[in-house]
């Protein structure tokens, strides 16, 4: 405990000086001042977030003071994160998972999902992440981690009670798991995350370029197929040490329970019958936008769903789901999250990303392949303090361009490193699955840390690889060869 008081004094201080230091001090050539402020709160909050020199929700907040203090964003702009659609579209979520809970519901769906996995904890996480990257397909990945997380916590609850097998055995590597392969699955259609459409859009609207959905579906899934074992054998077998045995007490517990459990009440019915609603909706909701002429959205759906478990009745003055249980969903996540948004923005607003991607004129000399895994890794590091989607944003028009400069096609570049931004895998603010799984407080940033560096440059060196072999023997292109609709098109 000392030592941990040690080092958050020493983020907290450093992580002062340092700020101290970008206000005192003129910016780079090239640089503005807003950017150069900005890389300093930027610094501060990764200092503070890394160190817990204060609980990192509150670390979320520091926008909210330091933007408009330093009269970089007005208060109007950086508060506007925090009502993000994302940021309600976790509240709404947090809030079924909450009913899930109090209902039962979420325990039922755990003895279901272990007696098909079996009660090795090995099998089981594999099984967590198979469920998890095939919602994540077509549900937005932090939907499908909020459908996931409270399962988990019941396995979790069954495993710990009993004493089966301590939390470092088991806890923290399902955790991380399912976080991991909700990103992952993410990357295998055009609409399982906002980042594939952000690649798709770009090419279209400044290119003339269409990635088709079973286009994109050919170079996706062959590299979820391929990273979620991948990672399943790096979280289970090098850095968690997960048991691969039956457990006989388990299996005697599960026995006891699902004897114990009995029949579903309506309240559990009703909850049941609201969460597969909104998962229909969250799946099908761009065919029903079509079919239709809707509007609707992940946000929407979510916050329907949680209003509908507030107005359907079960009983008499009974309702799915009440304050009291929904009060006790993780708030600070929300301001976590925000948090990320409002870096994100200011990052991009700046002109800091743009200051960051003009370096890659110095790497012209290096190989071609080499530059293709620096663009990658520079991605995910990138993702690990920014929006995934506004990386990709700011990015992808320049690694075209840079692309074009070095007589590469530039789908070798983009689509790799489009991938790889939801590959991030160290911070809770680098992808929302990340967050959602941290807001669950069985883990701390260690434990993310531990697992997710190695997991960047694993992830990055089996997506640049993957990738330039699907491009090169699906689709025929080479590397080397720059297509027309390259060199035709304008950046707007």
């Amino acid at each position: 405990m000392l030592a941990k008081n040690k080092i958050s004094l020493y983020g907290i201080t450093t992580g002062f000086f340092i700020l101290l230091s970008f206000i005192f001090t003129e910016p780079p050539v090239g640089l503005n001042r807003t950017a150069w402020l900005t890389a300093g709160i930027a610094i501060l909050m990764t200092i503070w977030w890394v160190t817990e020199a204060v609980p990192i929700y509150i670390t979320g907040l520091v926008p909210l003071v330091l933007f408009p203090l330093l009269e970089t964003f007005s208060i109007k702009t950086v508060s506007a994160s925090y009502a993000h659609p994302l940021v309600l579209l976790f509240l709404g979520g947090f809030i079924i998972a909450s009913a899930m809970e109090s209902s039962g519901l979420h325990k039922r769906i755990a003895l279901k999902i272990l007696g098909l996995c079996g009660t090795s904890p090995s099998k089981i996480i594999a099984g967590f992440m198979f469920t998890t990257a095939m919602l994540s397909m077509w549900v937005s990945n932090t939907a499908s981690t909020v459908m996931m997380l409270p399962i988990a916590m019941s396995v979790i609850t069954i495993f710990s009670k009993n004493n089966i097998i301590n939390k470092n055995e088991f806890a923290i590597p399902l955790l991380l798991a399912i976080a991991y392969s909700a990103s992952i699955g993410g990357t295998a259609t055009l609409i399982g995350t906002p980042t594939n459409i952000m690649l798709a859009s770009i090419l279209s609207d400044t290119y003339n370029y269409s990635i088709g959905f079973i286009d994109w579906f050919i170079i996706g899934f062959p590299i979820v197929l391929v990273l979620l074992p991948i990672v399943w054998f790096f979280l289970n077998k090098i850095i968690f040490k997960v048991s691969s045995k039956k457990s006989s007490a388990l299996e005697k517990v599960l026995a006891d329970l699902n004897e114990k459990i009995g029949k579903a009440s309506i309240t559990e019915k009703v909850v049941a019958i609201i969460f597969f609603f909104t998962a229909i909706l969250w799946i099908f909701r761009k065919i029903l936008n079509n079919l239709l002429d809707l509007n609707l959205n992940d946000t929407s759906i979510s916050i329907f769903g949680a209003i509908m478990l507030f107005i359907m009745p079960t009983g008499k003055n009974k309702r799915a789901c009440n304050w009291e249980s929904a009060s006790k969903i993780p708030w600070g996540v929300l301001f976590l999250v925000g948090g990320g948004i409002a870096l994100s923005n200011a990052f991009k607003t700046s002109g800091l990303a743009n200051w960051i991607g003009s370096f890659s004129s110095y790497l012209y000399h290096i190989d071609t392949y080499a530059l293709i895994l620096i663009a990658v890794l520079l991605i995910i590091f990138l993702t690990e303090l920014n929006s995934n989607t506004a990386t990709v944003a700011t990015f992808t028009p320049i690694l075209i361009i840079f692309a074009i400069g070095l007589e590469i096609n530039p789908l070798f570049f983009v689509i790799p490193t489009t991938i790889a931004a939801s590959c991030a895998f160290m911070l809770p603010i680098a992808t929302p699955p990340n967050a959602v799984i941290f807001g669950s407080g069985q883990l701390d940033i260690k434990d993310m840390v531990k697992a997710g560096i190695g997991l960047n440059f694993l992830s990055a060196l089996v997506v640049s690889i993957l990738s330039i072999i699907i491009l090169n023997l699906f689709f025929g292109l080479q590397i080397t060869s720059i297509p027309d609709w390259a060199l035709n098109g304008k950046i707007n």
